[in-house]
């Protein structure tokens, strides 16, 4: 199904909406990894930066703990 309007946008079935947000992250990714452009990880301590040499690089310093998300509601765009 193809959303044409704002009003058919809530009749996209969410697991035809994953696969499609799947399948974008992966070609995202890909692109990301030939570039050696690094994967961004968030750890309790700051940002780091993974390339593919297995190089890490602390981008940011701060306290970063886990926090619970209140509401289960997504906007994607």
């Amino acid at each position: 199904m193809t959303v044409k309007s704002l009003q058919d946008e809530d009749k996209l079935p969410i697991k035809q909406v994953i696969n499609a947000i799947n399948k974008t992250m992966d070609d995202v990714l890909r692109v990301v990894d030939a570039m050696d452009l690094g994967r961004t990880e968030v750890k309790a301590d700051g940002v780091y930066r993974t390339f593919n040499s297995g190089e890490t690089v602390k981008i940011s310093s701060g306290s970063f703990t886990k926090k619970r998300v209140s509401e289960r509601k997504i906007k994607l765009f």
